[in-house]
């Protein structure tokens, strides 16, 4: 069983695996990540400040006319120096949404009509066979993807409308052989690996979408034996002509921040340390650091103008032991250490405020960006909330996952039977065409 099926059928069991560090198999870049061997879960010391966001029932809008951007960051697991502590769940919703958190501006709704029809009808061949999304072409009409078909096996490109499947790279070994990936406009970039019991080995592609020329970017780092230094897990970052990633090169957790000019090819290392993978947000790359094994992970910001760490924008300066951030360059929303309070910002100049709490016992999975919407999934199933109202609803039966776009989101179902390489129906969601009811926090 490949990456995302496994996290869509495992629930809350991939939380425990995750809380152990404890290394299954491969997921993408969800919280339930499972953690490469070796390496510490997400840490959950401390929680980060609250800020202030005002809520304001029926409608009020949170987006602050934001929301059109491509989603460039995306939630990763922990590593060792994300802390220890506790933090308690307070007072919060239910994991199906039964009542609010005092101070959320998220609250549930049913489904709407629009959000019921796009759930009802499924890209064709998902149904199946194993089609897992890595993103969305430039124009919308398609999605890159992890396929394990009668026909091909590797990387390609599906039509959103009619499931034909157009081979970009297989895999030389299809059972072992997995991919993991990001686009953004013109551009895919995926990380390959090569087992099921370890992902530290793996190589860095790059598909032009204009020219359909794809491009070896790097490796992970050898260390002693030939046996490749452990790195962090998670996809590369990609924004414009710009893709970044994380990967270990020493003992101890040392990881490097790599950047690639898509363009030109180059490759450069922007940090050394105790690092995460980055993020885009903007013209900054973001990435979670500890100064030191054990210590709490703070953000660091590098600019791509300046070629320098600068300043952390406002929306972000509050984010502590936790690597879990998602940001398109104006809205952003994080998880806190103890992976129940989500808290969200519709502005980089203002601080994010909690927008939801889970009571104990259920726990946030994952975090994405569309336009004027924000998905996530918990140890229960996959939501869906609009940015502008705070209004949300459960778009999954149990678990699933979403991938947002500039133009559409993506919700796959959790496999519906037991195997190596499950089918998983893939929905297609048009943010610009749902209509969202107004939030009443108090309902």
């Amino acid at each position: 069983m490949s990456r995302r099926s496994w996290l869509s059928a495992a629930g809350g069991l991939a939380l425990t695996a995750l809380a152990a560090g404890v290394l299954v198999a491969r997921a993408p870049e969800l919280a339930l990540d499972r953690v490469p061997a070796g390496q510490a879960a997400a840490g959950r010391a401390g929680s980060p400040a609250a800020g202030s966001a005002p809520a304001g029932p029926g409608g009020a809008d949170l987006d602050s006319g934001a929301g059109s951007g491509t989603v460039t960051g995306r939630a990763v697991p922990g590593r060792p120096g994300d802390g220890t502590g506790g933090t308690p769940a307070g007072p919060g919703l239910t994991g199906t949404g039964q009542a609010a958190a005092p101070g959320a501006v998220f609250c549930p709704v049913p489904r709407t009509p629009a959000v019921r029809a796009a759930l009802a009808r499924v890209v064709p061949g998902s149904g199946q066979a194993e089609l897992e999304p890595l993103g969305v072409t430039g124009d919308g009409r398609g999605a890159y993807v992890a396929a394990w078909t009668p026909g091909f096996s590797g990387v390609a490109e599906v039509s959103l409308a009619t499931g034909a499947l157009r081979p970009i790279r297989a895999f030389a070994h299809p059972g072992t052989d997995q991919a993991d990936g990001t686009a953004s406009g013109q551009w895919l970039v995926w990380a390959q690996t090569y087992s099921l019991s370890s992902l530290d080995r793996f190589t860095m592609y790059a598909r032009n979408a204009a020219t359909g020329r794809v491009l070896r970017l790097g490796q992970s780092v050898a260390g002693p034996g030939g046996v490749p230094w452990p790195s962090p897990w998670h996809a590369p970052a990609v924004s414009g002509h710009y893709a970044a990633w994380a990967q270990g090169y020493g003992p101890g957790g040392l990881v490097e921040i790599r950047l690639a000019n898509l363009v030109t090819g180059q490759v450069t290392t922007i940090r050394r340390g105790h690092a995460q993978p980055p993020l885009f947000d903007g013209g900054l790359v973001i990435w979670p650091e500890s100064d030191a094994p054990g210590a709490q992970t703070t953000l660091r910001a590098y600019s791509l103008a300046a070629g320098r760490l600068v300043v952390l924008p406002a929306a972000l300066a509050a984010v502590h032991g936790t690597a879990f951030v998602v940001t398109d360059g104006t809205r952003t929303a994080y998880l806190d250490p103890s992976l129940t309070r989500l808290y969200y910002s519709p502005r980089q100049d203002q601080p994010a405020g909690l927008a939801l709490a889970l009571p104990a016992g259920t726990d946030f999975a994952s975090l994405t960006l569309a336009p004027g919407t924000l998905a996530w999934t918990t140890s229960q199933a996959t939501y869906l909330a609009s940015t502008r109202t705070g209004a949300y609803m459960q778009v999954t039966r149990s678990y699933g996952y979403a991938t947002g776009s500039r133009s559409v989101l993506l919700v796959s179902d959790p496999p519906g039977v037991k195997a190596v390489h499950p089918p998983l129906p893939l929905h297609v969601l048009s943010p610009a065409a749902l209509r969202w009811p107004g939030c009443s926090p108090g309902t």
